[in-house]
């Protein structure tokens, strides 16, 4: 989702693709209420199973400056400091931190478990300790940061949801039909499931939708994908190395 708005579909579009797929047309109990909730909780999973397949196109980063001295900070509050329409919360991907803004640390997450062998150390600017843990809707961080921190907070955002049945401004956009396909098969499923009826068919189609995606997801990019963070070897200098911009 969040692709290109030739191929966005509003909510009246997927109700319409779902209606047709169950032969549901003019039902008087396939509802435009009913196919609101089975659409959003569609978009909801079917979201799911595309980050999963590519989470780095779907993570949104925002730079935020910390309070010397203060090791609570509200997600809102994080995400209200990034560019107008910055997309909300949904699901944390990654944390840096920095003192310059140059020099970057990867903070590792903590668990509440081992809060006291962070609550006896002073403000510090040592990359081997400084963790973050989500508790609630705050992201904790430990040991309370010094003058000048800042983090670079990299997450997931919120699917997109239709408001109403009346909605005609919401638009799911999507990258590949095997996600539009997925959408509508999980909401064709969950219907199924309301009448008591076999879902094999529609279990079937989701899992189409879903090996669909992998190859859709690997084929945005179309160059290699290397695990080295450094990217391929290339050929510099005197010998093999890693090319620098």
């Amino acid at each position: 989702m969040g692709g290109d708005p030739v191929n966005a579909r509003t909510f009246a579009q997927l109700s319409l693709a779902v209606q047709q797929l169950g032969g549901w047309e003019g039902s008087s109990d396939i509802t435009p209420a009913v196919l609101l909730q089975g659409l959003n909780y569609a978009l909801i999973e079917a979201y799911d199973v595309m980050v999963q397949k590519w989470a780095d196109y779907y993570t949104v980063q925002i730079d935020y400056a910390l309070q010397a001295g203060q090791d609570t900070y509200p997600l809102d509050q994080i995400i209200a400091s990034g560019p107008a329409g910055t997309p909300d919360f949904y699901k944390l991907r990654h944390v840096d931190w920095s003192t310059d803004g140059v020099r970057w640390h990867r903070m590792y997450p903590y668990d509440l478990d081992a809060q006291h062998v962070y609550s006896d150390h002073p403000s510090s600017t040592s990359r081997t300790r400084r963790r973050y843990r989500l508790q609630g809707p705050n992201l904790v961080i430990a040991p309370k940061p010094s003058s000048g921190s800042t983090i670079r907070f990299y997450y997931i955002p919120m699917p997109p949801q239709f408001t109403g049945i009346d909605d005609t401004t919401t638009l799911v956009r999507f990258d590949v039909p095997a996600e539009e396909k997925l959408v509508v098969s999980i909401t064709y499923r969950d219907l199924l499931v309301r009448s008591d009826l076999s879902t094999v068919q529609a279990e079937q189609m989701i899992a189409m939708a879903t090996m669909g995606l992998r190859t859709a997801a690997d084929g945005r990019d179309a160059e290699p994908f290397y695990l080295d963070p450094r990217g391929p070897r290339d050929r510099s200098g005197d010998g093999w190395g890693w090319g620098e911009d």
